[in-house]
């Protein structure tokens, strides 16, 4: 595509046209039956080719300046927010140690507050089942007191900890944890395979026999 004069249109609407007008021509065509289509497709093609080359050029020369300009503002910022990471990082190290300490205390507290609102309820079980009026007025007591045992135990469990759980994987037997995902999620499996086999389909020096993979070759206009 040739631009000249002094009314050329911006680059992104000169390219536009020029790709509309080829894409015009391309649309609804049929399969080459001779050389002469041949040629005409061929050189279709190359003319895609170029324009697709040429208009990129222009996207990265237009898309540039805005790169550059947010490059310098990333660099500006990001070591002040480093320095912030950084810090919370440590902060937060030395954090640890003691709110896990005070957790287990809170933890203990709440372990035992619930075994006495157990111990509580199965007294007040065993007094409620007493034919001694006494026994079953203290009945009330002491589910009462197991009531209470319980809201103390549950006020302890939903306490803020300033801790954050997270989980993580060890894999103590790869072809165990191998099996039961293969089982579990084949289709993540299928596609790795696939990549894998790909990409020694692509390279003759892996492209050997490999158990379970067959590879074709195929032809396809260049």
């Amino acid at each position: 595509m040739t631009q000249k004069g002094h009314n050329t249109p911006p680059p992104f609407e000169a390219w536009s046209l020029h790709i509309e007008d080829l894409f015009s021509i391309a649309n609804g065509i049929g399969e080459a039956t001779n050389d002469e289509q041949e040629q005409a497709l061929d050189e279709l093609l190359d003319e895609f080719r170029k324009a697709k080359k040429e208009a990129d050029k222009e996207r990265v020369a237009e898309k540039k300046p805005h790169d550059d300009a947010a490059k310098a503002v990333q660099a500006k910022w990001k070591p002040l927010l480093d320095r912030c990471d950084i810090a919370a990082d440590a902060i937060k190290k030395a954090l640890t140690p003691y709110r896990t300490a005070k957790q287990r205390a809170i933890d203990e507290a709440a372990r035992k507050a619930r075994e006495e609102a157990e111990a509580a309820r199965q007294a007040a079980l065993t007094a409620f089942q007493s034919d001694d009026l006494d026994d079953r007025f203290e009945a009330e007591a002491k589910a009462q007191q197991a009531k209470a045992f319980q809201v103390q135990a549950n006020k302890l469990d939903r306490r803020p900890t300033g801790l954050r759980t997270y989980w993580e994987a060890e894999i103590t037997d790869r072809k165990a944890a191998l099996l039961h995902y293969l089982a579990e999620q084949p289709e993540m499996f299928t596609g790795l395979i696939q990549q894998l086999a790909d990409k020694d389909a692509r390279n003759e020096a892996t492209r050997r026999v490999i158990p379970g993979i067959i590879f074709h070759e195929r032809k396809v206009a260049a």
